[in-house]
């Protein structure tokens, strides 16, 4: 669980560089071009490492979920997958939800939170939860530039959303371990 923990503050506290100006601007010193580079695999590492930890750890129950956290968290985590197709697409919606990154992984946090009631979840998608937040919070006291909006992309971000859907739909039982929908009784 200390692994998971360890996993969960490193990512988010990587995540919240892009966030704090002279902490960003620091790193592209250093860095220079290689700052991009050098960030993603970073965060790739660091996801892996995460999922890993989350498997490996003990489960052990925290809270008794509601009968319609399952179905909630289908529903939040397809809105979660379309702001995620938001944000990587430069449609208009993405200036008009503002941080639809941050607000992907809430609402994917609070989906899993409300279907899983184990320790090793709640430390999971609770910090990344927090991290998000923490991220919109320290983003909105800066004056984020708007970025060029593309004619066509709100419906391409749409699709890729969903794309992306079935795609973490058909890998849950890899990445997480856990089958998404168990069809015959264990």
């Amino acid at each position: 669980m200390i692994l998971l923990v360890v996993a969960i503050l490193l990512f988010g506290l990587l995540h919240l560089v892009p966030a704090m100006p002279a902490v960003k601007a620091k790193a592209v010193a250093q860095l220079g071009k290689a700052y991009g580079p050098v960030y993603g695999i970073a965060s790739l590492i660091l996801l892996v490492f995460a999922f890993w930890a989350f498997r490996h750890a003990e489960v052990s129950f925290l809270y008794d979920v509601p009968t319609w956290g399952r179905y909630a968290n289908f529903a939040l985590s397809l809105l979660g997958f379309v702001c995620l197709g938001i944000f990587l697409f430069r449609g208009s919606w993405r200036q008009a939800v503002r941080f639809p990154m941050g607000l992907a992984v809430v609402l994917w946090a609070t989906g899993h939170l409300l279907a899983n009631g184990d320790v090793r979840t709640t430390i999971l998608f609770g910090g990344l939860a927090f991290f998000a937040v923490m991220h919109v919070v320290l983003a909105l006291r800066q004056n984020p530039a708007v970025a060029e909006v593309r004619r066509g992309h709100n419906l391409m971000s749409v699709l890729a959303g969903l794309a992306l859907y079935g795609v973490a739909a058909q890998l849950h039982q890899v990445i997480a371990g856990v089958p998404l929908v168990q069809l015959l009784p264990p």
